[in-house]
């Protein structure tokens, strides 16, 4: 958090010159209260009231400060928060694929609101105590000295003590509060899991064991925080203790001193205060100890995912806009781990072809696809787009000319217009209603409030009413490579077969990879290709595979 903070170096500046001059002045406001006791003893009314009157002006001055340091403080908070969830944000957007897929959305969300909040209460917060407290120390000492040095050895005696006992503190505590702050970022995410999926819970009478397990997570951050707040907790009655006793053996002191005229009552009465004022830094420094630590936990997480490998393009001077369906890829490596996954995987697809990829679950299907859209890259080898090498073509005119429709997709909160258009601009209200209409979808849009300006969320609508958003959606984009991974597996048979002549019509000389679970749907297919551990076993139309009675044979048939 350090770059953030010292971006904003002139508003902390500021803050840390009137923390400064607000600490001194609370250091020097005791030393006329004793005055005023004593010119009030001696019946010097003129000097009583001369005193009287600079001590009300010290701490209206003191008031005054401190609504300007609040105020910049506050505005200092609001600017880290907002560049600290814009690159956060950014990162997300930038981060590589299977960084991402690493990382569970509820850690990334609490980062977003509960990470943030810890920063902001105990860095940025504690930074101007932590000053404060520094300079009310170093000037309550050397005003306290020049007063008395038997009293003040005293209370000087007292930090050490209270040091000690923050330092045992913090030692204990340090580690359940970074246990805590994972544990929160678990429980979010299975909170966020049983939300999302409530449909699937209920469906599977889950209901009971989804909340053993939340309940087993919950007692988890239950026993941590129990212990993380009970060190913490500690630390306050303990040193309020130690100032306590220091209180009184001041006061005790000060009374025998007094009878020996060794000090006067007003002074006294100023050791008093400064019982308090030399006392709390250190109670207010043990009383941030706690948040400093929270705090210090979500910085490290942040600064952990601000980390994450981001997606790397290579630059090129080739003005490519467009690129057609002829498509080969050559000694092809991939693994997404040190073990390999894909191995010289060859392949030669020609402009219009239609490719069906099957094969079992994990074979490696969705892959390809990650490969062609450079959601992951390649160990070694090639992969070619109208004989250019896909590194050489820009990464927003490669995607930009690729479609796709995924089994499991979503839809986001706004009109029907906005989800139809998504990512295009200056895209006419015709336009969108023509794909529409040419996908069936405008058969449930018209039906809805305010038809294409209803907006929409993926609880209002069906899965094969999204679906057909989402096709419309590629149908408005009208790319030259389709990837249709089991496009019309969430449509009903009727409806499929509606939009059967749509697809065609759409894939109409444009390369077309069909991911497909169900073999009746690619039985037309230019190629087919059988997966099995990440490469191709077998290769050909429906009837030259099944004359082989291999691999894809055995799938047929079982189908």
């Amino acid at each position: 958090m350090k770059k953030y903070i010292l971006k904003n170096k002139k508003i902390l500046l500021s803050i840390s010159i009137l923390t400064v001059f607000i600490s001194i002045i609370t250091v020097i406001a005791p030393i006329y209260v004793g005055k005023i006791i004593n010119k009030f003893v001696e019946f010097s009314y003129q000097e009583f009231i001369y005193n009287l009157i600079i001590l009300a002006t010290s701490y209206i001055i003191i008031y005054l400060i401190s609504i300007l340091q609040v105020k910049l403080l506050s505005k200092m908070i609001a600017n880290i928060q907002k560049k600290v969830r814009k690159d956060i944000f950014y990162k997300i957007n930038n981060i590589k694929m299977k960084e991402i897929d690493k990382i569970e959305y509820g850690d990334i969300l609490n980062q977003f609101s509960v990470d943030i909040d810890n920063i902001s209460n105990g860095i940025i917060q504690g930074l101007p105590k932590i000053i404060s407290g520094i300079v009310i120390v170093i000037f309550s000492v050397v005003i306290m000295i020049k007063i008395n040095i038997k009293i003040s050895i005293i209370l000087i005696t007292i930090a050490p003590v209270m040091y000690f006992i923050s330092k045992w503190v913090t030692k204990n505590t340090n580690v359940f509060f970074k246990d805590r702050a994972n544990i929160v970022a678990k429980l979010n995410n299975n909170a966020e899991e049983f939300i999302t999926y409530q449909n699937t819970v209920r469906n599977f009478n889950y209901e009971l064991e989804a909340e053993k397990r939340f309940e087993e997570i919950n007692t988890q951050l239950y026993k941590t925080g129990v212990k993380a707040q009970f060190y913490s907790a500690l630390t306050n009655p303990t040193t309020r203790l130690v100032a306590n006793i220091g209180y009184v053996i001041t006061g005790v002191i000060g009374v025998i001193l007094m009878s020996k005229s060794e000090i006067t009552i007003g002074d006294i009465t100023t050791f008093l205060m400064y019982t308090s004022i030399f006392t709390r830094p250190f109670n207010e420094i043990t009383a941030i100890l706690s948040e400093l630590q929270t705090a210090f936990a979500s910085s490290e997480r942040i600064e952990k995912f601000l980390r994450s490998e981001e997606e790397k393009f290579e630059t090129t001077n080739k003005e490519i806009t467009r690129i057609n369906g002829d498509i080969e890829l050559k000694n092809v490596h991939f693994s997404y781990t040190k073990a390999p996954f894909i191995k010289e995987l060859n392949l030669k697809v020609k402009e219009g072809d239609t490719i069906a990829i099957v094969g079992k679950t994990g074979a490696g299907k969705t892959t390809i696809v990650n490969l062609l859209m450079r959601f992951y890259e390649i160990n070694k080898g090639n992969i070619y787009i109208n004989g250019i090498n896909i590194k050489d073509i820009p990464i927003d005119v490669l995607r930009e000319n690729i479609g796709i429709v995924l089994q499991d997709t979503k839809i986001f909160t706004e009109t029907v217009k906005e989800n139809i258009a998504y990512g295009l601009k200056n895209i006419s209200e015709e336009e969108i209603k023509r794909v529409a209409k040419l996908s069936r979808a405008d058969a449930f849009i018209e039906k809805l409030p305010q038809k294409y300006n209803t907006i929409i969320n993926n609880e209002m609508l069906s899965e094969g009413e999204i679906q057909l958003i989402t096709i419309s959606r590629i149908m408005l984009r009208n790319p030259s490579i389709l990837i249709l991974d089991e496009a019309t597996s969430n449509i009903d048979l009727i409806t499929e077969n509606k939009i059967q002549q749509s697809m065609l019509e759409l894939m109409k000389g444009k390369t077309t990879f069909i991911i497909a679970h169900r073999l009746s749907t690619i039985q037309k297919a230019d190629k087919i290709l059988y997966l099995e551990n990440g490469n191709i076993i077998e290769q050909g139309t429906h009837e030259e595979l099944l004359s082989q009675k291999g691999k894809y044979f055995d799938l047929y048939s079982s189908q």
